[in-house]
This record gives structure tokens, sequence and C-alpha cells, in this order.
């Protein structure tokens, strides 16, 4: 006979302790093979219920699912919600098919490890993390599990790494903003503000006043003023307005941009291939790296110093912007650690920015 299983006038019963809780019932069955697979399953239920709370076990994809019906009040962004989604997509064949009160810390750490060794950079393993923890937020709320355990998990193990930077070379750039489009005039934008690719699509008339564009829809959620130059002004000056849409820089019938980083690289490539087969050099560059190129010249130009700069690119704290500063010479990086500017060449730059309201 089976441990834990007996026999009452035929019928295979149960027996057994789960913190010191007698349980003893019927099997249901006269099948030595089917009460152990009854039992199996009956007492991991118990056990579930006593050391986790949950009423019964479930399943890594129904708190998904509750999840995403949870969206509304977890306050999340919409770009956040989207980058989520693909982490918890990547985590699935980790995951599903595992009971929420299975995952533990150490499930967590496999989990890591594995992603690690398929060459994973930490940045996205930090990524797939916060959307793991968000799921089991909601599953503590739901009282599926005690506690939450991805914030067991020291993050600091996993360190993000910044790929070194490679400045575009300027020459590079104008190659290509010699195309002359809305799409090229949405990059020269970029290279002149240092604003982030979301922040330029979502960019509508009514936020530009004078030489001054108030961002709403910013990566970190606050809203934040950049300065705009004669030249930046320029490039929104020559926009064609669509009779339908707001925004600055539209394609079609005055919708945003989307995908601008892949569209932009594969610009990049076809202007690589005219110039190299005239016999020229090139070097392709990536949409953001307009951005780096912004804070290196904004400070190497002495225009501001590096919590200006700061400011200006809507970094949460300094230390991101201080990054820029191994791009600068002694005596630049000296002036902007101490707020050194000169004021003569920036308001060169903004003299053109003095109008009013831009729409």
């Amino acid at each position: 006979m089976p441990k834990n299983i007996f026999q009452r006038n035929g019928i295979q019963w149960a027996r057994f302790k789960v913190k010191n809780v007698q349980y003893c019932f019927s099997l249901r069955t006269r099948s030595e093979a089917e009460a152990e697979r009854r039992l199996k399953s009956e007492r991991q239920r118990i056990i579930d219920q006593a050391y986790y709370g949950a009423a019964e076990p479930v399943s890594w994809e129904a708190a998904v699912v509750e999840w995403n019906s949870s969206l509304p009040r977890l306050d999340l962004r919409p770009a956040t919600v989207s980058r989520y989604l693909v982490s918890l997509g990547q985590a699935r064949e980790w995951f599903d098919g595992v009971h929420v009160q299975k995952i533990d810390g150490a499930f967590i750490k496999r989990f890591i490890r594995d992603r690690s060794k398929r060459g994973v950079t930490n940045a996205t393993i930090r990524r797939d993390l916060s959307a793991i923890s968000s799921v089991l937020a909601v599953a503590v709320d739901e009282g599926w599990i005690e506690e939450n355990p991805a914030k067991m998990i020291d993050r600091t193990r996993v360190k993000e790494k910044r790929d070194p930077i490679t400045l575009p070379d300027p020459d590079d750039i104008e190659a290509v903003l010699a195309l002359r489009s809305r799409f090229t005039d949405l990059a020269a934008f970029a290279r002149e503000t240092g604003m982030r690719e979301s922040e330029i699509v979502n960019l509508k008339h009514n936020q530009v006043r004078g030489n001054v564009a108030t961002l709403t829809a910013t990566k970190t959620g606050r809203a934040r003023a950049v300065t705009l130059t004669a030249k930046a002004l320029e490039i929104i000056g020559r926009q064609p307005r669509h009779y339908k849409g707001q925004f600055v820089f539209w394609r079609g019938d005055g919708v945003a941009f989307k995908n601008v980083s892949a569209q932009f690289y594969a610009t990049v490539r076809r202007v690589q291939q005219k110039v190299r087969q005239a016999g020229g050099d090139f070097r392709p560059f990536r949409f953001h790296d307009l951005r780096h190129l912004f804070a290196v010249e904004y400070l190497r130009e002495l225009r501001g110093s590096i919590y200006a700069l700061q400011q200006e690119l809507g970094h949460t704290s300094v230390k991101t912007t201080e990054y820029y500063l191994r791009y600068l010479t002694p005596a630049e990086k000296l002036a902007a650690q101490h707020g050194v500017s000169q004021n003569g060449h920036r308001n060169q730059r903004l003299a053109q920015g003095k109008g009013g309201e831009n729409g």
C-alpha cells in the first residue's frame, strides 16, 4: 500500500499531515494508481493553501491576465506597458505553466542566469525584472502570494552597462540631412535640441512658445522646458501645417511618425552605400547618437553647466548627465562642473528665438 493511503471498505483513502494538521478524506476510487494521482494533486493543493495562502494554485498566465486587466489602476505610461509586454513575452519560456506560488527568489535568479548566458544585456534583464515584478505585485494585491519575490533580487548585481558612445562625424550627419524632407528635418531638430525621439514625434505647435518648447510626453513622465535655438525655430518654421493635426513633424494624414530609429538607420545605410560607391568615407550612426552629440557639444561650447544640461536632457539624476564629461578636455570639464558659460555665444544662438507663440 502506498504511503499516506489506506483502504476502507475497498475505497482508497488519504491520510497525511501538513503544518501539524491531520487530513483524512476519501479519494473516491478503488484503483491504487488513480488514488496515488489524486493524493498527489490534493496534497499539493493543501500545501499551497497552507504555506502560500492561496485557495487554489494560480498559474503565471492567469496572473498576467489579471495584471493586464489591472492596468488602468496601475497608472503605467503607454511606453512602459509596451516595454513590459515585450519582456513578458520573452519570459514565457520560463514562467508559463508555473504557479505564482512556486515563483521564488531562486526561480527568478535562474531566469536571470539563463538570460545572461544567452547574451541578453543587463539593461534588458533589468527591464524584464521590472515587468515580472509588476505582475507579481498584482498577485500580492489579489492575495495569491504574501510577498513579491522579484523585490528580493539585488539589482545592483545586474548592473546596467552603457555601451561606449561613438559620436557621429558632423560631415556624415550633413550628408544625411542634405536629403531634405520632413523626416530628415525631424533628425535635424534632434541634432539641434537633444530631445528624445518620442518627445520630438509627439511635439505639437501649441507646445512651442517663443524660444521654449514645453514637453509633456517625456520618458520620466515629468514635464520640462527645452530651450530652442534659432536654428531649431527655423526648422519648426519651415514645417507645413496640416489642417487636421497639430504635430510639428507629421506624415500621411497629419499623424505622428512611427519607428523613427529604424527608418533613420535605413536612411543612414543608404547614404553610406552611396558615399562609399563614390569612394568616400562614411561611418553609420543611430538616431539617438544625435542626442549624445548635442550633449557633448553643449558642454564643449560652454553653453551651460552640467546641471543646466541635465535639465535640458530631462535626466532624473545628474550622474547620468556626468557620463558626457569623459568626452571633454580638463578645462572644458572644469567649466562644465562649475557653471562657466559663454553667455555671448549662447545669446547669439538664441537671438532669433524671441517671437510669440508658435501656434
